[in-house]
């Protein structure tokens, strides 16, 4: 059985920081923002301790349920947040998922990838513009790349590969060839484009990145997909379900499998893919709202009374010109 590695960004896709923004507020959501959506991790960094608060974005949890309930995908974490905070955090999540009724064994089947394990093109001393670098894919300018060999190579030999490169030899410049067997059963799974590695565009399921609906986010009461409201400024459907579309695009993918396709990286750049590298379109059309629909399916079969996190109704104006309040 061939093992597929998913690679996942943290912060702004699985997790937001906007907690006390959230913990003013008189009502929660309590499909999505109930006790369980909040925690608290402590952990040390540069021998200094920190207690840190997140929420979990919508359908985080039952998305690594659905993850880990397919044969041969071994989930990994991927953020640009430090290595001490993102075991932590990682496993705090993993334990989530089991809790709702997940595997046990869960516990053993996950990787984390951190700010250390990122591509550095700053530190390469032949850098004179990032642009140039071959390690940059063209307008992705990010500095920390997230190199998705480094889970083929494993961190040790991947870091003594680096090293090399500091010392100018070429040993990780993009090869299609080469790359191709490294490549052909990892995703990357992310919502800021600037962290891609040159030559790994293919791999790259980009998602919209997380935002709170103002004035607060509530369960859809009704079983259409929403239809964004472009002149409404309060609308972010897409961003606030960005979990919702990484499912359907998983699913998709996992179909496609099944089905006996064998591609991974093709068949993810047919599904978005071309959608997100051309820069011609208008970002709304990058994410097919289709995707969404499917991913809450697959969601609900974890949580049944999920649905797609939507804006509140903003409360009605009383006659002395303030807000009503809501029971």
């Amino acid at each position: 059985m061939r093992t597929i590695n998913v690679a996942i960004d943290i912060d702004d896709f699985l997790t937001s920081m906007d907690v006390s923004s959230l913990r003013c507020q008189a009502l929660l959501d309590p499909v999505h923002h109930g006790e369980q959506a909040f925690v608290t991790i402590h952990f040390l960094f540069n021998e200094s301790e920190y207690d840190m608060d997140y929420v979990l974005v919508p359908g985080c949890i039952p998305f690594f349920q659905f993850l880990f309930g397919q044969p041969g995908v071994r989930p990994a974490f991927f953020s640009a947040g430090a290595r001490a905070r993102n075991l932590v955090l990682g496993e705090r999540i993993v334990q989530m998922a089991v809790a709702a009724g997940g595997d046990p064994t869960w516990l053993e089947r996950y990787d984390v990838f951190s700010r250390e394990d990122g591509f550095d093109t700053e530190a390469l001393p032949d850098i004179r513009a990032r642009s140039d670098s071959p390690y940059q894919p063209p307008d992705y300018f990010g500095n920390l790349k997230k190199d998705l060999r480094m889970i083929h190579y494993g961190r040790e030999v991947y870091h003594g590969l680096f090293e090399r490169v500091r010392r100018g030899e070429p040993v990780l410049l993009p090869d299609p060839e080469k790359d191709k067997p490294l490549l052909e059963n990892a995703i990357m799974i992310e919502e800021d484009s600037s962290y891609l590695f040159a030559g790994q565009q293919r791999n790259m399921l980009l998602c919209p990145t997380y935002r709170h609906p103002y004035p607060r986010l509530v369960n859809y009461p009704q079983e259409d997909t929403p239809v964004a409201d472009k002149t409404d400024y309060r609308d972010h459907f897409k961003n606030t379900n960005t979990i919702f579309y990484a499912a359907g695009v998983m699913q998709h993918l996992f179909e496609r499998l099944a089905s006996g396709a064998t591609s991974i990286p093709d068949i993810l750049w047919e599904a978005q893919g071309h959608l997100w590298e051309s820069r011609s379109l208008p970002y709304e059309n990058r994410f097919p709202l289709h995707f969404f629909t499917e991913g809450r399916a697959v969601l609900r079969q974890y949580n049944p009374a999920l649905n797609f996190a939507v804006a509140a109704p903003a409360a009605p104006a009383s006659t002395d010109g303030n807000p009503v309040p809501r029971i």
